[in-house]
Formats: C-alpha cells, structure tokens, sequence
C-alpha cells in the first residue's frame, strides 16, 4: 500500500505556478497532478466546467491499463499517452514514478504545443514532488480516527 501525502500550502502554491506556467505555454484548458493512486494532487484551470476528481480517477485507470499494453508489447510503460476527441483532447505525461501529468485541451491548440509545454516545465514539477514525497512519514497515529472524541 501506497503511503499517503500530506500537502502544505507552499507545496501547493508552488505546483500551481508550474500548472498556470504550463497552462500558459501549451494554450490548454486544465492542467493536473495526480497520484498514480488516483488522488488529484492539485489542478489548474481555464475554466471551472470540469469534474476534475472524476477526472483524475478515470485517467489514473486508463493510464494504468495502457502500462499493461506497454508491458504486453515488451515496454516497461508509456512515458505518455494521448487522447483525441471531437472538441476536446487528453494529454497524460508520466512526471515521476508516483505522479502524472494530465491535459485537457481544445483544437485552439495543437498537441507539439501541449508536448512542449509538458516537457519544458516537467523539471520544474520533479522538486517541488520531491519534497513533498520526503516529507512522507510511517506514523500509524497519522489518520487517527477522533469522531468519537467531544
């Protein structure tokens, strides 16, 4: 089992000025961090018409499942994958080994812009994911259950 992050608001100020950076460079409409669990670390947006929780489970599965694809035809996994609508598209980048990187975006961009715009900020997302992964304790006191408690 996967041990569970805790986020402080300067982690999270920090990931969302690379989101709005990469926002900006690539013209898409939301951009997100997610745990490979399927929890949505943080999220970006142009606009708010998202289900970005959704969202964030649905593209941890279909990202998972194409890690099996990967391995079936002799790759260890996909650094990433794409996904073409009629209005909207689907970008998902592997960050690091427990975070990806998802895009939503319209045909107002293309997907080279979308790539290039992953790929210049990604460096910029590995620190901030790294200190926040070291800040990871084994506390079995962590989630303590106190509802019982008045």
């Amino acid at each position: 089992m996967e041990k569970d992050i805790i986020l402080r608001a300067e982690d999270l100020y920090q990931l969302n000025l690379v989101l709005t950076a990469i926002l900006d460079s690539s013209q898409a409409e939301l951009a997100m961090v997610i745990n490979k669990s399927g929890r949505l670390i943080t999220w970006q947006a142009e606009t708010s018409t998202f289900n970005t929780e959704s969202i964030a489970a649905l593209v941890t599965g279909s990202f998972a499942s194409s890690c099996s694809v990967a391995n079936l035809i002799g790759e260890k996994e996909f650094e990433s994958m794409y996904q073409e609508g009629t209005n909207n598209h689907v970008f998902i980048a592997q960050v690091d080994s427990h975070n990806i990187l998802t895009l939503v975006f319209t045909g107002r961009t293309k997907l080279n812009r979308v790539k290039l715009g992953v790929e210049n900020h990604r460096n910029a997302l590995l620190p901030i994911i790294e200190t926040i992964y070291r800040g990871v304790v084994n506390d079995p006191f962590l989630n303590l259950d106190v509802s019982g408690y008045k």
